[in-house]
């Protein structure tokens, strides 16, 4: 899948899901999950294939929860097999060193509603959709919105499995890349396949939409991607796979694109407590307007999770991959490192610690070398308490810098507050 827009601030609620939006959305829900609070940061999403995540259970330490016996407890607003499930997140925040135009940085207070309502169809489909309303204290800033929808299912065919997700997201919010408030549109959708050829072998298919829409005049963007693969299991949680994709970018201004990408991964989990996903390949941009040129450029992704013992959960992942940009005529050459450790104590206490850097270049067509070259930085601590089952009350610290080559976006500054959730 290709790098999700960098510079967002609004969140996807998706930490709610059933088990199967844990099957196509795992990654976007841990991400959500590790940078709700972090509203400078921008989005770090591994460059990986969505068909990746179909390899849950066997091969991942950290994996979702498998589906509790139906009836499930307590379930208020079940009529048959359809289960409503609201829930609710509240975030105060004070943040300094926001940017509310290049060259401007300011202090703010920050109050985040999200209501949100997860409904599950079923074995096969749930339906999401989540609403968040950011209120600035300074009033340099305007007042945040984003909704976001999410439809995923999945259904078997004799020895194929089927899955669908459709992602609506419209917000309102800050830009670390514009480095203002901008109204962007998000439409994604992705189909994908799975078939067991043989007792060793099997194929990941997948096809995917991407539709930008940015206000203000700054480039909109379509993207059609496809990536399949061929895996081979050497043993039980040994696997590996080679993919190939082809892809087209339609944008409003400037020169369409083509890539290609040719790629290899591997996963393995050598024991219950740690796993390996590392995947990597080539992939090349070719513009088609008059000037013509082509772009060629390395791209990997990987993680490793280690669960030492079941209390302490410790993480790290880096990626690289290319996007286009919301500026016209250049593309995005992000790089990311990211990891963290978790730890319960006393049953119902969590302590994480999460640090990550970003590497964002932006590259003009015809030319190699980057216009503008963003270098991030961040460091976190979160301290939970689940209450009454199925709440939890957090409170949190970050400190993030980006150091830019084009003045006026550069900018330093931390960020605490609390967070009080509620899931039926």
């Amino acid at each position: 899948m290709k790098p999700k827009k960098s510079g967002s601030v609004f969140v996807c609620k998706n930490k709610f899901l059933p088990p199967i939006f844990g099957l196509f959305v795992l990654s976007r829900a841990a991400h959500a999950q590790a940078i709700q609070y972090q509203l400078a940061q921008p989005e770090m999403v591994p460059v990986e294939s969505q068909s990746q995540q179909m390899m849950t259970n066997e091969f991942q330490v950290f994996a979702p929860p498998k589906a509790a016996p139906m009836p499930r407890p307590y379930e208020p607003f079940r009529i048959d097999d359809i289960v409503f499930m609201p829930h609710m997140d509240y975030q105060f925040i004070v943040a300094h060193g926001l940017l509310a135009a290049p060259g401007d940085t300011e202090n703010t207070t920050i109050q985040q509603f999200s209501p949100g309502l997860l409904i599950d169809l079923g074995d096969h489909w749930a339906v999401d959709d989540t609403v968040t309303l950011d209120d600035y204290s300074n009033k340099r800033f305007g007042s945040d919105f984003n909704n976001a929808l999410t439809v995923a299912g999945q259904t078997v065919y004799t020895d194929w499995t089927f899955g669908f997700e459709q992602l609506a997201d419209y917000s309102s919010a800050p830009l670390i890349e514009l480095a203002q408030q901008t109204d962007v549109q998000t439409y994604s959708t992705i189909v994908t396949g799975h078939h067991e050829v043989s007792d060793d072998v099997s194929m990941d298919l997948q096809a995917e939409q991407d539709l930008y829409f940015v206000s203000g005049g700054f480039q909109n963007s379509r993207d059609w991607t496809t990536l399949d693969w061929l895996n081979y299991d050497f043993a039980p949680r040994l696997n590996i796979g080679i993919g190939g994709g082809l892809g087209y970018v339609n944008v409003d201004f400037g020169d369409d694109q083509t890539y290609e990408e040719l790629m290899g991964r591997l996963n393995w989990r050598p024991t219950d407590k740690i796993s390996f996903q590392l995947n990597g390949g080539a992939e090349e941009w070719e513009y088609l307007g008059i000037g013509g040129g082509a772009l060629f450029n390395p791209v990997f992704g990987g993680s490793i999770q280690y669960q030492p013992v079941e209390v302490t959960s410790i993480y790290f992942s880096a990626s690289r991959g290319i996007q286009e940009s919301y500026y016209r005529g250049e593309v995005n050459d992000i790089t990311t490192l990211e990891g963290g450790i978790s730890q319960r104590f006393l049953q119902q206490f969590y302590v994480g610690l999460n640090g990550g850097y970003q590497l964002n270049q932006y590259i003009v067509q015809g030319d190699t070398t980057a216009s503008r070259t963003d270098n991030y930085y961040y460091v976190g601590a979160r301290l939970s308490h689940s209450f009454l089952e199925r709440g939890t009350a957090s409170v949190f610290y970050e400190y993030s810098l980006d150091n830019s080559s084009a003045p006026g976006f550069s900018y330093r500054g931390p960020q605490f507050g609390v967070e009080l959730e509620y899931a039926f």
